[in-house]
């Protein structure tokens, strides 16, 4: 009877260490899958804050090139830029780039949004071109889901369209508001805006180039496709960072001797006539930057003409020079800072294949703005520059001055952060805007 008790109770204690010893290999499974979860969530934070660090840099960058431009340099923000587009803090590191062209490498720092053409601007018509042929329509229904009424134009549709879908929606009949939004329009696709970069970060991300082994399906060229979103947005804005670091100068609420003030810290010695006449012209609605720019042309050849005569009588009108009207476009505005006008494309930034789209059967005119860009160190620094282009005349002046500037406001930021431990990646994607002080976040996501 003893033994069968020992027996018993042997067995009991075998099956009390075997549970015990269960648990406790359990809780430490738990207790490691615990620790390794903790590891990889700071080791995240770690990347999200790299990224969020780079992101940081970049933005001080742009704020401080609002503020202390360098003059006569159009591309002194952008080396800064490279500089800090990538770098290193305690336990992680970030890195900046973007795809832009059909190049294979990717360039350092953030995206230029002045390197597209602004759909919301007067010069979306170029689209028809830039993307031809189109489905038939296309470009009336754009023209139609932005403009502000509910009547189709001939070959476009409204809002009773929209309506009698199976998903309903309205068309927004204002400026869109962001690239994607276009997939909204008849007879565009997503296919069309984003290409293979489906995440319109503007990078080639693995799953965008493995062909078809994950969606989006892609040509597995080693090259990203962005589609429409990589020739167009919405961000840019017009005006905006200056010549002195200063606001500009709202030309419907000034007088001459800001005017002159503010020329002054440019060295130049501005009479005031001139301020009284450039403000007048503002107030009139008479002020035109083509006209002003067009001008120097006429006054060159005027003062060069072998047939002119020696003696001519003084004209009334006023004749600004060179640097006057360089000065004039860079500090002055139509209107006030809060309510921008639609920017216009940076001659400087703009990939080549986006001019070749716009300009088709106008290579030539292509080839004379790159080769006048390369030529110049520093860059385009003032539309007032389009008068070194060989064969320029007042028609082609006319065409460009409302399309082109040299100057950027809006940037659009992919900041990857990685940590040193684990390698884990955060990615923080902004669109940020600099043409007032403090620079803004127009758009924010993380990944």
């Amino acid at each position: 009877m003893n033994q069968i008790r020992r027996g018993s109770a042997m067995v009991a204690v075998i099956w009390g260490l075997t549970i015990a010893a269960m648990l406790v290999a359990a809780l430490q499974v738990g207790t490691n899958r615990m620790a390794m979860l903790g590891r990889d969530t700071m080791e995240h934070i770690r990347a999200r804050w790299a990224a969020r660090a780079g992101a940081e840099a970049t933005i001080a960058t742009l704020a401080y090139h609002t503020r202390y431009p360098v003059q006569n340099d159009a591309y002194a923000m952008v080396t800064d830029l490279e500089r800090v587009h990538t770098g290193e803090l305690t336990g992680g590191s970030w890195l900046i780039q973007h795809a832009s062209g059909d190049t294979v490498t990717p360039f350092a720092g953030p995206l230029d949004e002045h390197a597209k053409l602004n759909v919301n601007g007067e010069q979306r018509g170029y689209i028809d071109m830039m993307f031809a042929p189109l489905a038939w329509g296309v470009y009336a229904a754009i023209e139609d889901w932005i403009d502000e009424d509910d009547d189709p134009s001939e070959f476009g549709v409204e809002r009773d369209y929209y309506l009698s879908l199976d998903a309903r929606y309205e068309p927004r009949n204002a400026p869109l508001q962001s690239v994607a939004e276009l997939e909204l329009v008849a007879g565009i696709e997503p296919n069309d805006i984003r290409g293979e970069d489906w995440n319109l970060n503007a990078m080639l991300d693995p799953e965008e180039d493995d062909g078809e082994e994950t969606l989006p399906w892609d040509d597995e060229s080693g090259v990203l496709n962005g589609g429409w979103a990589r020739m167009l947005t919405v961000r840019s804005v017009a005006d905006g960072a200056t010549a002195s670091g200063l606001p500009r100068i709202w030309l419907l609420a000034t007088d001459a001797d800001e005017l002159i003030e503010r020329m002054d810290l440019l060295n130049l010695e501005f009479p005031p006539e001139k301020a009284d006449a450039i403000i007048s012209s503002a107030v009139s609605g008479e002020f035109s930057a083509t006209e002003l720019i067009a001008a120097l042309g006429r006054e060159t050849a005027s003062s060069t003409d072998e047939n002119a005569e020696e003696e001519e009588t003084e004209s009334s009108e006023i004749v600004y020079t060179r640097d006057e009207v360089a000065a004039i476009l860079s500090e002055t505005s139509l209107t006030p800072s809060h309510r921008r006008d639609w920017g216009r494309i940076n001659i400087n930034t703009v990939p080549p294949e986006t001019l070749y789209a716009m300009f088709e059967g106008g290579e030539r005119l292509v080839d004379g703005l790159l080769s006048l860009r390369t030529r110049r160190a520093s860059g385009l620094t003032s539309p007032v520059d389009f008068w070194d282009l060989q064969g320029i005349d007042e028609q082609a002046l006319t065409q460009l001055i409302p399309m082109f500037d040299t100057n950027s406001n809006v940037f659009a930021i992919c900041s990857r952060g990685r940590s040193a431990a684990t390698d884990e990646v955060a990615e923080i994607n902004m669109v940020v805007d600099r043409s007032t002080l403090p620079v803004r976040i127009l758009e924010y996501r993380e990944d």
